[in-house]
């Protein structure tokens, strides 16, 4: 069964209050409706778990058979009945899973359910919902991530905080402007408004749709410069390239923007250092659902264009961090120079001194005591022709043979002299 045909049964099982549903399935690994019956205890369901070894019939032989046919995932899954981790999924899920259990905390309104189960469970949250006349704390490791989309979906938007304490970096904000007439016009406002509540020190946008809301940003900025619009809004397209300078050898790397942005997100989740509300289901099931689509002819992993987009802003947000907190990712290292002088103690500076005072009263002329010998390089049973041989040069001028192939021309000049070297 598909997502969509959950809703469906619901709706039949809606007529009455007894009626019941019961779902049986292998675990895919996907963070679906099944996952949260088996897992959310206050969606109201008993889980009955049983994997293969519960089978009467299970042996070593089944054991070994399918130990060697599956993969380790694929055994996770059909053999031992556990979700462990999509196989097409970009993010690691368990690390997804401890991350909304991390803080308990939230930032956008409850719906009137939610405020119910709340209640229920007698336990509060920490809320962390401000506006303009009551803004954030300050923090300067705070960036934006914007992805704008005028057709598929409205413009979303999401603020990343780096926590000093846990050392984690944390979501404080996610909002969605609703597709609609001067939906480009409202994205804007909402930079600007959420740029005066959070002071973000970066803002990272999406130029796919984007580069109309850049241009208006830039001149808000110009128009008040107080908002620092100006300078923080940085616009990227996906299909570019980024370039990343080497630190040891100095040398410049262009690595694609989707995927690299991509690539560091996927590392910082792998590092446990992400926190989520657990109260923000749209995040976290579009970081789950967040996959491969296929891989391109020239090599390159391309993810799936569907219900994907507060993955690219909190993704921006997070290559804010990457391109201009470097020390704080941990990820790429910036070239650094140095004009440091070190001095030296003067008694090592005399020492040197008096050594080279040394070697010029004392020449040592390298030629002295040496002797030439007359056969270098013989050996017992060589012929002659096989070493090399010293003849000795006559120092006047005309031409001579001593016995030898070689000879020396005149000094001044003529077919014979030093051109012929």
């Amino acid at each position: 069964m598909g997502e969509l045909d959950y809703s469906t049964v619901a709706a039949i099982a809606g007529e009455r209050v007894e009626i019941g549903i019961t779902a049986s399935s292998t675990p895919t690994g996907k963070r679906g409706t099944f996952y949260r019956m088996c897992m959310d205890k206050s969606f109201g369901y008993h889980e009955h778990y049983h994997p293969s070894m519960h089978n009467p019939n299970w042996c070593q032989e089944m054991e070994d058979q399918f130990r060697a046919e599956l993969t380790e995932i694929q055994y996770e899954h059909e053999i031992l009945a556990e979700f462990g981790t999509e196989e097409a999924g970009v993010f690691d899920k368990d690390k997804l899973d401890a991350a909304m259990k991390r803080e308990y905390y939230l930032y956008n309104e409850l719906s009137p359910t939610e405020q119910r189960k709340l209640e229920a469970s007698g336990t509060y949250p920490e809320i962390l919902i401000y506006d303009e006349e009551h803004p954030a704390p300050y923090n300067p490791f705070r960036c934006m991530g914007v992805d704008y989309d005028k057709f598929q979906a409205g413009s979303s938007l999401l603020i990343l905080d780096f926590d000093m304490k846990t050392r984690c970096f944390k979501v404080m904000k996610r909002v969605e402007v609703p597709r609609g007439e001067y939906s480009l016009d409202n994205a804007v406002n909402w930079v600007i408004k959420l740029n005066k509540i959070y002071r973000p020190s970066w803002i990272f946008c999406d130029r796919g749709f984007g580069d109309y809301q850049l241009e208006r940003l830039h001149i808000y900025g110009d128009d008040h410069p107080e908002s620092g619009l100006r300078t923080k809004v940085v616009g990227y397209q996906f299909k570019e390239s980024l370039e990343i300078t080497d630190p040891v050898t100095k040398e410049i790397h262009k690595e694609p923007m989707k995927q690299f942005m991509v690539n560091q997100l996927a590392l910082n989740i792998e590092r446990d250092r992400l926190i989520l509300s657990p109260f923000d289901e749209t995040l976290h099931k579009q970081l789950i659902d967040y996959e491969v689509d296929h891989i391109s002819a020239n090599g390159m992993p391309v993810y799936t264009s569907k219900n994907e987009h507060f993955v690219d802003a909190l993704g921006l947000a997070h290559l804010a961090f990457v391109l201009k907190f470097p020390d704080i990712t941990a990820a790429i290292k910036t070239v650094k120079y140095t004009n440091k002088i070190t001095q030296i103690h003067n008694d090592a500076i005399s020492r040197h001194e008096n050594s080279v005072m040394r070697d010029i009263s004392n020449p040592i002329n390298p030629w002295k005591k040496r002797s030439l010998p007359e056969q270098a390089g013989k050996g017992p049973g060589e012929l002659p022709g096989d070493y090399q041989q010293w003849v000795k040069v006559p120092m006047g001028g005309g031409r001579h043979t001593s016995g030898s192939n070689s000879f020396w021309g005149k000094r001044s000049g003529g077919f014979s002299g030093r051109s012929m070297w």
